[in-house]
């Protein structure tokens, strides 16, 4: 099933047979519990927080919130919710992480561990999906929230965890535009040209499986074909991405803001290549964007 829209992931993860556990430590925050609640009364998902008891009533209290259905464990920090929820979804227990009020990096370091972490083969990246109105189906960012500064081989990766994640959505061969400021290879100013470039050859050459990727190009050259032409940028991308791949954190965060505050658009935001999926929103987030993410981990897990 191809979805071209966010809400066909809500009315997706509806339909599953049975809610996935969410297991999210720290959740004493009314969004996460609010997002919770939502995910549960839908039947989408069967809550286990994990921290300070007291606060989480306390939260849930605040917005008269129900914790009826909501599976809860008692930690007596941060750092121990987090290793403590990983341990939940290790056992089997839950099939999601999902952060709750703690610093991402707390919730990394758990879920990083060598030891007793979600570690998998490749490296854990960030996709944020968003609708693309303009072409009528979705678009993917990444990675705006987990690799400061990606280097070749890294964003190799990228590509292939945020291809791995469209596919499930149902798109076959996924068109990755590799961004930067230009369309053309810049050295030495433009290191992530070159980057840009290379990744092109190598996904041309077979090395990334089944994908198209074009790049250098700018964002405008990558999402529109009105731009596309006007830049005479031509390609199988060129005005057609289903995939961004920024040439880091900072641009990624930023582009990430931009599209979710200035044009009001809610992503489903996921980190992806590890064990199990991890929805890390930011605390400024919508309850609708927490909602979206956990939805999205359903229907992921549902494709598997």
């Amino acid at each position: 099933m191809l979805m071209r829209r966010l809400d066909d992931l809500l009315a997706y993860a509806n339909e599953r047979r049975s809610p996935v556990g969410v297991a999210c430590p720290a959740a004493d925050d009314v969004g996460i519990i609010e997002s919770l609640r939502l995910a549960l009364d839908d039947g989408i998902a069967r809550p286990v927080v994990v921290g300070d008891t007291r606060l989480i009533e306390k939260a849930a209290a605040a917005a008269s919130l129900s914790l009826d259905g909501f599976e809860i464990e008692s930690a007596p920090d941060t750092e121990q919710a987090a290793v403590r929820a990983v341990e939940l979804v290790r056992e089997g227990r839950a099939d999601i992480l999902m952060k709750g009020r703690l610093a991402t990096k707390t919730l990394m370091h758990a879920a990083l561990s060598r030891e007793g972490g979600l570690r998998g083969k490749g490296i854990l990246s960030h996709v944020a999906i968003f609708d693309n109105a303009f072409l009528g189906k979705l678009i993917a960012v990444t990675d705006a929230g987990v690799n400061i500064r990606p280097n070749l081989s890294q964003k190799m990766e990228i590509v292939k965890n945020a291809a791995d994640v469209m596919r499930r959505l149902g798109v076959a061969r996924p068109k990755v535009a590799m961004l930067a400021a230009v369309e053309t290879v810049e050295l030495p100013a433009m290191p992530a040209t070159v980057d840009a470039k290379l990744i092109e050859k190598m996904a041309a050459a077979g090395l990334l499986g089944d994908v198209d990727v074009e790049g250098p190009l700018s964002f405008d050259a990558a999402i529109s074909p009105d731009a596309a032409r006007l830049k005479e940028v031509g390609g199988p991308v060129a005005g057609e991405a289903d995939i961004v791949v920024v040439p880091d954190i900072e641009a990624g965060n930023i582009l990430y803001k931009a599209i979710a505050f200035l044009a009001r658009q809610d992503p489903a935001s996921i980190v992806w290549g590890g064990r199990a999926p991890m929805v890390v929103a930011s605390r400024a987030d919508s309850v609708h964007c927490k909602l979206l993410g956990i939805a999205l981990a359903a229907t992921l897990l549902e494709k598997t």
